[in-house]
């Protein structure tokens, strides 16, 4: 019997690769491991497959004989055995990774691959460290990654055909310049019922069905393949057994049969939409750099280990304090989200990770990533503006931050914590909360009012997304009305965000959307610094708890700082940017905020724009820049009378 595969270590330039050795479908998997530099920035990178996959179940192991290759000077792996420096022995991999060896290995010459399970020592957990810190450019100068999908099944083949079809009536050949507008181009002889968004794709039930299924496998739900995805080259292809197609075309087609319209006959939204979603985050992410956004969007993904849902986004990430993030898989999990949310205040001043805090562990300002599945990120907010964060770490239990004391919960109206969250009880919130906001009469319901709830449970949406506000009024009336022709998905499309929260009435007569098990006389506060206001939980000895992120519609914009903006002014965005422009009552748009038209600029500082049309400040005598506004960091904001508070939080 073969002995266990010894690893030998590595250097910092050093990477593992498997060279696969050939054989039919049942034979036993062999390779050889070579050790080869791989260092990107001298132009010295070897010649190699990354595998993206999911690991999957680890209980009952597949096995692989490996021998080792002497280390690889130069970028041409020698896959010669009689080179080799050691007798055959053994590896343990999962049951995934084997079927996907034996899917990829040819009949008669050697492929040379990379995969994380075998050519990382995942026993070793500084090598462990060093390397995930290296796979977003093992990923990216990979000649080719494969996107395995698993094996195939009675449903694959056609959906890789439905998925083709989708394809073809696409324009790639300038894909990067799509990719930045945000667009699909269709070619000119695409058919009618594709160029027309308003009408649904020729899809075939049997094709949805076999769309559903692919989706909702496993390697989806993954956390690390958007990093392994959205790093590689063109030549990406997705797999599933034998059936292959362009990874390009795979998102192109998903893309665009996710913006056609989809009636309720076609689709069962409740099931595709959410694999959707799942697939079109690959999209959404290639346009995002910021760390805690990407969380945001990662949020539902599954990982081995919860300490990559940061790891495994530190290659897509950018930033100051990025590379200051220091991989370690002997932390604690907590240790590792208390670090970052350190490492994001003393680098980046931003208090992001809060949207993340959950009360059930403590301390409660650490976020608590684990525990959010499910949840939808409140991620459109202005709060606290572009104001800088004040606070302190005191120690691992304690940090204080300041802010503005707000308002405080009033009344719970619903769904009760403890909930198995059924739709009767978000529809029976909603009821109440817009009886109670808007009065029993829809009649006497204004548009200003209907709008002012419906900010709160639809999270700020109304400037990223201007809905129709009478088609708002008619389904709330309809809701309260208790009539029975509410389509089913307009109103999952309401609760996008209640799922998983509650709804509250405040002591200043509002309807916010909030964390589960708040209580009465619960504190909403908004932190310098922090794009959402935050319910904290008064405790005895003057501390306070987390409870998490809220969506309070007279808070959204910077008004606990600034106030309300004055009557018949508007925030719009033109574009996916969070950095608004302000509409006069007479329709011109201005860059400047209004409420600030009459706070002066400090000396010394320079207000200035960036060609994106986001502003920035300089200071000449330092030369230095800063996206924080001076005019409401704490210093301008207490000489200008507004009530700054320091906040212990445990």
């Amino acid at each position: 019997m073969a002995s266990s595969f010894k690893y030998t270590s590595l250097q910092l330039t050093e990477i593992r690769l498997l060279v696969l050795h050939p054989g039919q479908d049942q034979d036993v998997l062999c390779g050889s491991i070579a050790v080869a530099q791989h260092n990107p920035e001298q132009g010295n990178v070897p010649q190699y497959e990354a595998i993206s996959y999911a690991w999957g179940d680890q209980t009952s192991p597949d096995h692989i004989t490996l021998r080792a290759l002497p280390n690889a000077e130069s970028t041409v792996i020698d896959s010669n055995d009689g080179n080799a420096t050691e007798a055959e022995s053994s590896l343990s991999i999962g049951q995934n990774l084997g079927a996907v060896l034996r899917h990829l290995r040819h009949e008669a010459d050697t492929r040379i691959l990379w995969c994380d399970s075998i050519c990382i020592n995942q026993q070793d957990f500084d090598e462990r460290a060093a390397q995930v810190r290296r796979m977003g450019e093992i990923f990216k100068h990979a000649q080719r990654v494969i996107a395995w999908l698993g094996l195939p099944d009675d449903h694959s083949h056609l959906a890789i055909q439905t998925l083709q079809q989708c394809a073809d009536y696409i324009d790639f050949s300038n894909e990067e310049e799509a990719m930045l507008a945000n667009k699909i181009n269709l070619k000119r002889e695409a058919a009618a019922l594709v160029t027309d968004m308003e009408t649904n794709l020729p899809l075939s039930p049997q094709q949805w069905t076999s769309l559903e299924a692919l989706l909702s496998r496993s390697w989806f739900r993954r956390l690390w393949v958007r990093q392994e995805i959205l790093l590689a080259n063109k030549e990406t292809v997705a797999m599933v057994g034998k059936d292959s197609i362009p990874f390009l075309h795979f998102s192109g087609a998903i893309d665009l049969i996710s913006i056609k319209r989809m009636t309720l006959e076609a689709i069962r939204p409740l099931h595709l939409s959410v694999h959707f979603f799942n697939m079109r985050t690959f999209s959404f992410l290639r346009h995002l750099r910021d760390l805690f956004t990407l969380i945001a969007f990662t949020h539902n993904c599954e990982v081995t280990n919860e300490r990559d849902r940061i790891y495994g986004l530190l290659g897509l990430a950018e930033g100051p304090f990025v590379s200051k993030i220091s991989i370690d898989y002997k932390k604690g999990v907590k240790e590792v989200y208390r670090d970052a949310l350190i490492d994001a205040t003393e680098w980046h001043s931003d208090l992001k990770l809060l949207s993340f805090c959950d009360s059930a562990s403590e301390p409660t300002w650490i976020p608590d990533f684990h525990r959010i599945q499910g949840l939808r990120p409140i991620t459109h907010a202005r709060a606290a503006l572009a104001s800088d964060v004040e606070g302190k770490v005191l120690d691992f239990a304690h940090i204080w931050l300041q802010g503005i004391r707000c308002d405080s919960i009033a009344e719970l109206l619903g769904p009760p914590d403890g909930e198995d969250r059924p739709n009767e009880q978000l529809r029976a919130a909603i009821v109440r909360g817009a009886i109670r906001f808007l009065g029993p009469d829809p009649d006497l319901w204004t548009q200003d009012e209907v709008k002012k709830f419906c900010l709160g449970i639809l999270v700020n949406d109304f400037h990223l997304y201007p809905p129709q506000i009478d088609g708002l009024k008619s389904y709330l009336a309809s809701l309260v009305r208790s009539e029975d022709t509410v389509p089913e998905a307009h109103f999952l499309q309401f609760i996008y965000y209640l799922t998983g929260r509650s709804l509250y009435f405040t002591r200043m007569g509002y309807v916010i959307l909030g964390p589960r098990g708040c209580r009465i006389g619960d504190v909403v506060c908004v932190f310098l610094g922090s794009p959402l206001p935050t319910v904290l939980r008064p405790m005895e000895n003057g501390e306070y708890q987390v409870r998490g992120p809220a969506s309070h519609p007279a808070l959204l914009n910077g008004e606990a700082l600034l106030g309300p903006l004055a009557e018949g002014w508007r925030i719009r965005y033109t574009t996916r940017a969070l950095d608004p422009v302000f509409e006069c009552p007479h329709g011109k748009h201005y860059r400047i905020d209004p409420r600030l038209n009459d706070v002066p600029i400090p000396e010394g500082k320079e207000l200035r724009w960036r060609d994106n049309g986001t502003p920035f400040w300089y200071t000449a005598e330092i030369d230095r820049w800063s996206n924080f506004d001076p005019r409401v960091s704490m210093e301008e904001l207490t000489n200008r009378g507004v009530k700054v508070e320091k906040f212990t939080l445990s």
